[in-house]
């Protein structure tokens, strides 16, 4: 087995690249590859924006929904409320009276 480099192709051979075409063509490559390069990043940060814009958007109108929805539907009730108190009214010896007003 040989240890020969093969490090250098056809394409960017010492005898292409020191004509000035090899040299024009490989710098027109190295920019087209650098400007590719730099708007794929400028592409996926504007995707990733709008779609970080678009589920910010989607989670504020379920706030504002549910915020409405509980407006709408009275607010929470508690444990322990006055329209959850049954109170039962019983005739003593002084008249009616009514238990479960005192907390």
């Amino acid at each position: 087995m040989t240890e020969t480099r093969h490090s250098q192709t056809s394409f960017f051979s010492a005898g292409f690249a020191r004509t000035r075409a090899g040299r024009i063509v490989r710098d027109v490559l190295a920019a087209l590859i650098a400007v590719a390069f730099l708007a794929l990043v400028v592409f996926l940060a504007a995707m990733l924006t709008a779609a970080f814009l678009v589920l910010a958007g989607i989670g504020l109108l379920a706030g504002c929904a549910y915020w409405l929805w509980r407006k709408l539907r009275g607010g929470p009730r508690r444990k322990g409320s006055a329209e959850d108190d049954i109170l039962v009214a019983t005739r003593g010896p002084d008249g009616w009276t009514v238990e479960g007003l005192g907390r």
